[in-house]
């Protein structure tokens, strides 16, 4: 009969984990968020456009409202204006929604 017990193995990497300061593991990363909202499925189409305002239409089973929102805005801001929805309707099962810049 041996005096010596053998080591076991598992018990030498959780000693030499802990020595090192690995002894707690990290949890892992969070799931990814859902897309941006420009990263809609389908963007808005362009009816009109002008220094004084834009047009949009889109589905809005496809594309957020934000996402014509966000157009507007950064059409908009070409000229340093802010966008301002004044009409939103329904054709159909399109939404067309009119922008004016100020």
């Amino acid at each position: 009969m041996s005096i010596c017990n053998p080591i076991s193995p598992r018990l030498v990497l959780v000693v030499v984990l802990a020595a090192a300061g690995c002894a707690e593991v990290p949890p892992p990363p969070p799931p990814p968020g859902p897309p941006p909202v420009a990263a809609a499925l389908y963007p808005p189409w362009t009816l009109h456009q002008s220094p004084e305002g834009i047009d949009l239409r889109w589905y809005p089973d496809n594309t957020p409202s934000a996402a014509a929102n966000d157009v507007a805005r950064r059409h908009c801001a070409i000229w340093n204006k802010s966008a301002e929805m004044v009409s939103d309707t329904r054709d159909g099962s399109a939404e067309i929604a009119r922008y004016r810049c100020r």
